[in-house]
């Protein structure tokens, strides 16, 4: 039977309620454990405690208790790879949380290869730098996923421009230079994050800049970025086609990869020694 632990303690999943956490006045973040190990787990953490301090809620768990909840979850469960998810809210004036584990469904090797098929939704994040629970936002995008079968939506904001996805951040490529919205317009994701110090590792110049919905026929390539898809190449946006297989991004791909596995190594090495 999976567990979840929550401010109240451990619970059986089958008699946690989490509707009551479902509201604009909780921040959430989802972290991938991959070989018992939650990846890039800082990060996570400094990002929680911004969108915390955005939303004016006092959190008085410190990294190495947030870290150690993770640990009693993966032990809990005996379950050594998926998704975690971490909510925060404050309900009656008082904040209560939760770890769970939670369904996770990542790109085939087929969907790395090949690309997968996104399409457009006209919406906009009211708290963009504030990871805050979206209802309205994530109900939509689901319905036009489950309805259209595709893998993504990307946010076009008011004046005609692609942001982010509903889900991921989003990288446009021409001529091996990257383009990705402002950091002042997006949910800044982790993985935005490494693979941003991943480009300039690499060489290649980025410009922090929108895409507008009528340049996109001009890139050769699209990739999304994100906890669950890691570094995921676009096959089309609408009817407009791109190519997949671009060697910029495929180093890119590799990069990142590699840096996931180094993470890995140093927290079982850490570990080891403690």
């Amino acid at each position: 039977m999976k567990k979840v632990i929550t401010h109240a303690g451990e619970l059986p999943e089958s008699e946690f309620l989490s509707d009551k956490f479902n509201s604009k006045q909780s921040v959430y973040e989802v972290i991938r454990i991959i070989d018992g190990v939650a990846i890039f787990l800082e990060d996570h953490f400094r990002r929680l405690i911004i969108s915390m301090e955005n939303l004016g809620f006092s959190f008085e768990m410190g990294f190495p208790e947030f870290k150690q909840k993770i640990a009693d979850l993966v032990w809990l469960n005996q379950k050594m790879d998926g998704n975690i998810r971490f909510v925060y809210s404050d309900i009656d004036n008082k904040g209560q949380w939760f770890f769970a584990f939670i369904p996770s469904i990542y790109p085939s090797k087929k969907d790395y290869r090949i690309g997968v098929d996104t399409g457009l939704i006209y919406s906009e994040r009211e708290n963009p730098n504030a990871k805050v629970i979206n209802i309205l936002l994530r109900d939509r995008a689901n319905q036009i996923l489950a309805s259209s079968k595709l893998y993504e939506v990307l946010l076009v904001d008011r004046n005609g421009q692609i942001t982010e996805g509903s889900r991921s951040n989003v990288f446009f490529v021409k001529d091996d230079v990257f383009y990705t919205a402002q950091a002042s317009k997006v949910l800044v994701g982790i993985t935005r994050q490494k693979v941003m110090k991943c480009l300039r590792e690499l060489e290649f110049q980025v410009i922090e800049e929108a895409v507008g919905i009528d340049e996109i026929s001009r890139f050769d390539g699209v990739f999304l970025t994100g906890t669950s898809p890691k570094v995921l190449p676009v096959k089309s946006i609408g009817n407009q086609v791109f190519n997949p297989l671009l060697p910029s991004v495929n180093k890119l791909i590799d990069r990142y990869n590699g840096m996931i596995a180094q993470y890995i190594q140093s927290e079982k090495t850490s570990e080891r020694s403690n």
